[in-house]
């Protein structure tokens, strides 16, 4: 039988009971949050360029229970790490530890609003540091928390740019918003477009067609850090292939397809290569949409497979094991297509699967993994999300 993430009951439930093994709080002041994690099938390293991006929320995610605290401090224990964390508010940012999500949000929140009252707080999340958009959740988690004890109403706009302001300023991460906007704005049955540059969202509902398929969520084994890995260098590259391009630029969606299509040829080549991933993937996002509305699941699933040549042969992105799983998903029967969720630099692969064909298709596919790679399919996990 396929597996499942917990439902969102059972996650909240993970949560509540670490709060209460390890801190002696009252029940009945119990507080919870559950945040959604993300996939994008299709706009993948364009949104922090102004691009466009088509993404969805699934059924895992960062779970938080809490009960407010007076003091302006926070105290704070997780499913995932042993120990207890506590700090006071403002606390600058200590980034060996996995409490530094909790601190970088009370350094956001605490620039735009006073802060009074912290938490005594518990985490639970599945497949963190993933490429499912966790450390986007997981912020945004403790926004919310802080926000809800100090009084504090915050739209939904005002949140995305809080955790863009507590990823980048506070633990410098160069992205940009598609994660943090694809978790508030996005709804069951539907894909969320996003235009990055002028953060306009639509809905793009699931048509009859698709019902026979769903998701397949296959975690390599590795775990992924952006801040360590090529991601800050891809984002400097894009931004110096627009002001090649363009000097006035400051990301690639200042220049239009027609001036890089004018002078690509006498481009240095890592910026064309560069530049050449932003267009062509913006312009997969804009047919992405047509075959989503026309249930056109065949082109879709295509659409995901180029998406993941040009990460791979353009952007230069990937990890060596998550590029041999996303070439073992997409030749398994009954998989339209698949592509890296987040930069690839460890993580997981997405996959657009025919539900019939889903069980067989993710034996293949441990087979095969476990052949070329033993140790990390050790660690493999693989999550099926029907739409």
């Amino acid at each position: 039988m396929l597996q499942t993430f917990p439902t969102v009951h059972e996650q909240v439930a993970a949560a509540t009971a670490v709060l209460h093994d390890t801190f002696a709080v009252h029940l009945a002041e119990t507080r919870t949050i559950f945040v959604p994690y993300r996939i994008s099938p299709l706009g993948a390293h364009v949104d922090h360029q102004g691009g466009q991006i088509l993404g969805r929320t699934i059924r895992a995610g960062t779970a938080l229970a809490y009960v407010p605290l007076d003091e302006p401090e926070i105290h704070l224990a997780s499913a995932a790490f042993p120990g207890v964390i506590s700090f006071s508010l403002g606390t600058a940012v200590e980034s060996s530890h996995w409490a530094r999500y909790a601190q970088a949000a009370a350094l956001a929140l605490g620039q735009a609003h006073h802060l009074s009252r912290g938490i005594v707080a518990a985490s639970s999340g599945a497949l963190t540091n993933a490429g499912l958009a966790s450390s986007a959740s997981v912020g945004l988690a403790y926004l919310q928390a802080l926000a809800d004890v100090n009084n504090i109403a915050l739209t939904p706009e005002e949140l995305v740019e809080l955790d863009f302001q507590l990823e980048g300023t506070y633990l410098g991460l160069k992205n940009g918003i598609q994660d943090q906007t694809n978790i508030l704005f996005g709804q069951e049955n539907s894909l969320l477009h996003l235009d990055a540059r002028s953060r306009a969202t639509y809905l793009v509902h699931d048509q009859p067609e698709v019902a026979g398929a769903g998701w397949l969520i296959a975690y390599s084994g590795v775990s992924r850090s952006l801040t360590s890995g090529g991601f800050n260098d891809r984002v400097a590259e894009c931004r110096e292939a627009a002001q090649w391009l363009e000097p006035t630029a400051v990301t690639l969606s200042d220049v239009s397809p027609a001036q890089f299509a004018s002078q690509a040829e006498v481009m240095p080549p890592v910026l064309r290569r560069r530049a050449a991933h932003y267009f062509s993937e913006v312009a997969r996002v804009a047919a992405g949409v047509q075959a989503w509305q026309e249930g056109d699941l065949a082109s879709f699933g295509q659409l995901m497979n180029d998406s993941c040549a040009s990460s791979v042969q353009q952007y230069e992105s990937g990890h060596e094991a998550v590029i041999a799983l996303h070439r073992i998903v997409s030749g398994a029967a009954g998989v339209y297509g698949s592509r890296f969720s987040g930069g690839g630099y460890g993580g997981c692969i997405i996959a657009l699967v025919a539900q019939v064909q889903a069980e067989s298709a993710v034996a293949h596919i441990k087979e095969a993994y476990q052949q070329q790679f033993p140790v990390l399919a050790e660690k493999a996990a693989f999550f099926w999300e029907a739409i």
